[in-house]
């Protein structure tokens, strides 16, 4: 009977052990030193799509492989994982762990929980952590407390809680030994924008144009070595998130090795051709392109407002005069490239010869053949005064107003300033001093002349039908 019960008990023994092995599949770790190569494409508002490639040893059979050192920001819905080596690979199940370790997450999974705080001779206070709603709330000696002295002292750390975000898979696989896993997913807190500095000559009639790409990274991943590409378009997404501010990192540049660009459907793909690292909170400038000696125009400006067209008596008002640059993004203009939504930057010369900003101002999205129009500021030596010298009622629905715009000029050259009147509703014009253009069906302008150390008066009375 002996050797039957010990059989018995062994043969349990083993059918307990392999349950528990079913139950506990093995466990592979891939960390960022796993990784053979990396793609990162970011996109212009806050996405990017990451594909890299990891070395993983199988043990075969069913198993939990953890994919740690993704981002913080990771959209795990949108994960694509194969392994091409190995078909036999399959992805049974997926969990997206960021319950992340901390002070706070720790002790709320200790409520209810006894603990213990250390005195500075060695003895402990045993209690018990009662809430974390509105900061720690303890039992000690049967008395409700909120601070004891001590250092705080917990016997374990709780389960499932992460150092940092993992991926978590139930995986299985036919086969041992190591394989490729080629992974795809969408992470948020990345983006990228063109940055743009234009140089312009002593006369302001020709400029220099440098291209540079600001790679911002807030996603809660780095990328070492990664092969960068950037969409410049407007793509839709869902349910953009928000991210955390960034520190600025040295610009780097490399004109052997920078962008090429393609058409990409309805996009423009920018492929950065070497390898870079994107650190998390950092913004990273590369060398786009060079444009040399394009022709830029000056315009001046005096903008009106729609509402100078309601009510009636006298309006009297000062007005600035915004000072314009624009340049033909042409080939024969010495440019002639599809340009990324940014910033540009204006630079003139001083008589010294030093740079001095004139402004800055934002571009969309502007492709070849266009022309980019920048409102750097507004005008020192020009000066505007506007009046409404009369208005009345000439009908039932019709009003008239008549106005003076003074314009003077306190520069040692003549300037045009163009006036823009949006005068809304049915408009039609009765006079006025200098010829008026209709620009759109509630706007129309002037070009003023005003000569150098002197003024111009534009009088010009205009009928509106509400």
């Amino acid at each position: 009977m002996k050797p039957l019960f010990t059989d018995s008990c062994l043969a349990l023994a083993l059918w307990a052990g392999a349950a528990a092995a079913a139950e506990s599949p093995a466990t592979v770790v891939s960390n960022a030193e796993a990784r053979r190569g990396v793609d990162v494409t970011v996109y212009n508002r806050d996405l990017a799509l990451v594909r890299e490639t990891r070395s993983v040893e199988l043990p075969g059979g069913t198993f939990r492989l953890e994919f740690r050192d993704v981002p913080a920001q990771i959209d795990p819905v949108t994960l694509l994982v194969n392994a091409p080596g190995d078909r036999s690979f399959d992805l049974l199940e997926q969990n997206y762990e960021f319950d992340l370790m901390s002070r706070q997450r720790i002790l709320e999974k200790y409520v209810g929980r006894d603990l213990s705080w250390i005195q500075e001779d060695g003895k402990r206070i045993q209690g018990t952590l009662l809430g974390m709603s509105d900061g720690p709330v303890f039992k000690v000696g049967g008395e409700v407390v909120f601070d004891v002295p001590g250092r705080l002292a917990l016997p374990a750390l709780p389960s499932n809680l992460r150092d940092r975000p993992t991926l978590v898979w139930l995986a299985g696989s036919e086969r041992r030994g190591a394989t490729e896993l080629e992974a795809s997913y969408v992470t948020h807190g990345m983006s990228w924008q063109a940055d743009y500095v234009l140089q312009l000559d002593a006369a302001g009639q020709r400029g220099d144009l440098q291209a540079w790409v600001s790679v911002d990274n807030r996603s809660g991943g780095a990328f070492n070595d990664a092969k960068l590409l950037l969409v410049a378009g407007d793509v839709n997404q869902v349910a953009p998130k928000h991210a955390i501010m960034a520190d600025m990192a040295m610009m780097a540049s490399s004109r052997e090795a920078g962008f090429v660009q393609e058409e990409m459907y309805d996009y423009h793909l920018y492929t950065l051709q070497r390898p870079t690292t994107l650190l998390d909170n950092q913004i990273k400038q590369i060398a786009l392109f060079e444009a040399q000696g394009m022709k830029v125009e000056r315009q001046y400006r005096l903008t009106g407002q729609e509402y100078y067209y309601r009510g009636m008596g006298e309006m009297t008002q000062s007005p600035p005069v915004e000072v314009h640059y624009s340049f033909a993004n042409r080939a024969t203009n010495a440019l002639g490239k599809p340009l990324p939504a940014g910033v540009v930057r204006v630079y003139g010369r001083s008589a010294g010869g030093g740079r001095q900003l004139l402004g800055e101002d934002r571009i969309n999205h502007t492709p070849v053949d266009e022309t980019v129009r920048l409102h750097t500021g507004n005008a020192f030596d020009i000066v505007a005064e506007r009046v409404r010298t009369d208005s009345s009622k000439v009908g039932d629905d019709r009003y008239r107003y008549s106005f003076a715009i003074t314009l003077r000029n306190h520069k040692t050259e003549a300037v045009v300033v163009d006036v823009l009147e949006s005068v809304g509703g049915f408009w039609e014009m009765k006079a006025s001093s200098l010829p008026a253009k209709k620009v759109d069906a509630s706007t129309l302008s002037f070009a003023v002349p005003v000569p150098a150390g002197g003024q111009t008066v534009l009088t010009y009375t205009v009928d509106v039908r509400y």
